[in-house]
């Protein structure tokens, strides 16, 4: 089934190098942060359920999303779409809903993390400093795209956005941003993600924030570090 959406700008560049070169002076292509990530046991056969629980969930007749890998896709354009209003509402201000080259139903969906994005942002005080910002370490050969590095009540964080199910793997992926911004130099003090959504039976925008701290990031790196080092022998 094709689909019927798309995502009006363009998918990441490759991760290169900052300074480290080959024999010919081109810079290195390195592994993504989520590259990397993707070897930590996700069986196939445990996607397809969590994708029917999903189903379940927002009681979505299967017959209408065709295969599990489209219906996965689409999710995943939700979250595209919900990050680059997070992105204009942090650069503009302004919470008018981006609708040029989006399909409706697309802007429908992801209306429910925007809504409890500005509700977050309602509840603090942020100051943005970094907004969708590459980092790439050529001192550890990964690269990755940090949401939002802001001053959070005065706290400097790396803010991570999430519009699905909390996931251990999403603070593996928080603490690498954290270490590839170290890197960069730009300092950091904490992590925080960010999980928005709607209340189907209320209706209000809902909110669940989890902060990762210094001590645990240096525990992640660990696990990161190990999981780098099966991705490159996979």
């Amino acid at each position: 089934m094709t689909k019927k959406y798309s995502i009006p700008f363009n998918k990441r560049p490759a991760y290169l190098t900052n300074k480290k070169v080959d024999a010919t002076g081109r810079r290195y292509k390195v592994p993504s942060v989520t590259q990397v990530l993707g070897v930590i046991g996700n069986p196939e056969g445990l996607i397809n359920w969590a994708i029917r629980e999903t189903i379940k969930l927002i009681d979505w007749d299967e017959r209408q999303v065709g295969d599990y890998t489209e219906l996965r896709d689409w999710y995943a354009d939700i979250g595209t779409t919900a990050h680059r209003h997070m992105e204009v509402l942090l650069e503009k201000g302004t919470p008018d809903l981006l609708t040029e080259g989006f399909d409706q139903k697309l802007i429908d969906a992801a209306q429910n993390s925007i809504g409890a994005f500005e509700l977050w942002l309602e509840r603090h005080e942020v100051e943005p400093l970094y907004i969708e910002e590459v980092l790439v370490s050529d001192t550890y050969e990964l690269g990755g795209t940090a949401d939002l590095i802001a001053t959070v009540d005065g706290v400097v964080e790396v803010i991570d956005f999430k519009t699905g199910t909390k996931l251990n793997k999403h603070k593996l992926q928080v603490a690498a941003y954290f270490m590839l911004a170290q890197d960069a130099g730009i300092h950091v003090d904490q992590c925080r993600m960010v999980y928005g959504h709607r209340n189907k039976k209320s209706g209000d925008n809902q909110l669940q924030e989890v902060i990762v701290y210094k001590d645990e990031i240096e525990e992640l790196w660990n696990c990161i570090r190990a999981a780098k080092y099966l991705f490159e022998r996979v």
